[in-house]
């Protein structure tokens, strides 16, 4: 079974609250992006299709297009403060 992400244009509710008032911060559909000015690489937090056990986002570092590096989160508040 793949535990997949959610697809579709609107953002998860929590996850819209927890970026509100951070810098940097923008969504692309149903995941938020951190990209602070300068980096090279971005934070993609994203909410889970089928979450496994209380795993509901994963946040991922992407550089170049590409995942070098992800962790799963409980809360979208968790997830963004990684």
């Amino acid at each position: 079974m793949t535990c997949g992400y959610v697809s579709g244009v609107d953002l998860d509710p929590d996850l819209a609250t927890a970026i509100a008032s951070r810098k940097h911060w923008r969504t692309a559909g149903v995941a938020a992006i951190y990209s602070p000015p300068g980096s090279s690489a971005v934070v993609r937090v994203q909410p889970r299709l089928h979450p496994a056990g209380r795993e509901r986002y994963r946040a991922s570092i992407i550089r170049n297009g590409r995942a070098e590096h992800s962790v799963p989160a409980y809360t979208a508040i968790e997830a963004v403060v990684l």
